[in-house]
């Protein structure tokens, strides 16, 4: 999640722009090469910084490039205590319980195999609208819900067998997929600010401010030597800083506006394509067929379920 550049810009700036086949490809593979490099970010970051402290520091920066222009935005149109509350809530529930949640489990399973476990969300949040909401599924999402379950039990299996296996890493990467879903849906019934950029800013303040407490409590931040390490961290931290969090979430959010929601979640199933090939060549992590299998199996049950109801993509949308 990041702050919007495109709710800066004047409205007539962002239709021009979809008139541009070669300017709305662009947009969609960035959106499928960021998502999908994230992955190998959390890896290398969180290989040379604990995960959490990693997560802290992604999300303080984040937040304090964006806070003048958020305060800025407030003064200009000021929400009500309940609204900026709601969006401090759900910015732990969708940065802390699930970004967060993903670094740490991408710090204990392969880059790739982390991206297709974490390329889940559409399918719980269709169990989730079926069973809080009452929402029914239909053919293609019971296909979808089938398909995309099988092929991360399979994907669990065939790395388990490759001695690279981690219950908690996988466990911690679902229940982000699952966490992310379910702010997803909470998010459509919550109050938010009117206006994007204090909503943004007040969930990226509040998430930051929950991880440094747990960071300053926990003592990791103590026994990190931040001045002696790698420069390949750096860089992975500026990538999540800025070509995720800040540029990324501008992407996603004018593709999703300006174009259509179900083109701007086909990064559900083409990152982890992404991240599997960018593993291989940057980790040196291989791909074998097996692997390859269980992600495609699990990839086209996304896929129908991203093919879904409108209402549905909207709501698994609300800032990546």
């Amino acid at each position: 999640m990041s702050f919007p550049k495109h709710q800066i810009a004047c409205s007539n700036h962002r239709v021009g722009w979809t008139q541009s086949r070669i300017l709305v490809l662009l947009a969609v593979g960035y959106q499928w090469f960021y998502n999908g490099a994230n992955f190998v970010a959390f890896k290398v970051g969180a290989d040379a910084v604990h995960p959490l402290l990693l997560a802290s520091m992604r999300f303080a920066i984040a937040a304090l490039i964006i806070l003048p222009f958020g305060l800025w935005r407030f003064y200009r149109r000021p929400p009500g205590l309940s609204e900026l509350a709601n969006a401090a809530g759900l910015g732990v529930v969708m940065l802390v319980g699930s970004q967060s949640a993903t670094i740490i489990g991408t710090h204990l399973l392969p880059a790739g195999v982390a991206s297709v476990f974490g390329s889940a969300a559409p399918l719980f949040l269709a169990l989730f609208s079926w069973i809080a909401l009452r929402e029914p599924l239909g053919l293609r999402q019971v296909c979808g819900v089938g398909l995309g379950f099988t092929g991360l039990v399979l994907m669990a299996w065939f790395t388990s067998q490759s001695g690279r296996f981690s219950p908690l890493g996988t466990a911690l990467t679902l229940a982000a997929s699952g966490c992310w879903a379910g702010g997803s849906l909470w998010a459509r019934r919550l109050y938010l600010p009117a206006d994007p950029v204090v909503a943004l800013t007040t969930q990226l303040v509040a998430a930051a401010t929950a991880l440094m407490i747990s960071t300053w409590m926990s003592g990791i931040a103590d026994q990190t030597d931040l001045i002696h390490l790698p420069a390949t961290a750096w860089l992975a931290l500026a990538f999540l800083v800025i070509a995720s969090t800040l540029v990324g979430y501008g992407v996603f959010l004018a593709v999703n506006t300006d174009v259509s929601p179900l083109i701007a979640n086909t990064f559900n199933y083409a990152s982890p394509v992404v991240a599997l090939l960018l593993s291989a060549a940057l980790l040196a992590k291989p791909l074998t067929l097996p692997n390859l299998f269980a992600a495609g199996v699990a990839l086209s049950g996304v896929a129908l379920m991203v093919r879904g109801s409108p209402t549905r993509k909207e709501g698994a949308s609300q800032g990546k």
